[in-house]
């Protein structure tokens, strides 16, 4: 009877100590809501400003090419701007 009393006592003893043991282990702390929605806005902000900085970097890389390829074209054609600024060609003979 006395063996029977320990065993009982044994196996409640361990299943209380396991009991606790996953109750603790199923408990994770949880960061308040407000916090993570602080964290949700800012990242939001941010990436809204990256966008908007990305847009104008395009806009201005898409300005200085078609700059670029317009000073392509002017340098293709140096002649025709020699010819049109040729003093000699303008003048009239003096008689």
């Amino acid at each position: 009877m006395k063996q029977q009393k320990r065993n009982r006592w044994t196996v409640l003893g361990s299943a209380l100590t396991i009991f606790v043991l996953l109750s603790a282990c199923a408990t994770v702390p949880t960061s308040p809501m407000k916090h993570r929605r602080m964290y949700v806005a800012d990242q939001s902000g941010k990436m809204q400003s990256l966008q908007k900085q990305i847009r104008e970097k395009n806009r201005r890389i898409e300005e200085l090419e078609s700059q670029l390829e317009a000073l392509k074209l002017i340098d293709q054609d140096p002649g025709k701007q020699r010819k049109s600024f040729d003093p000699l060609s303008t003048m009239i003979p003096v008689k």
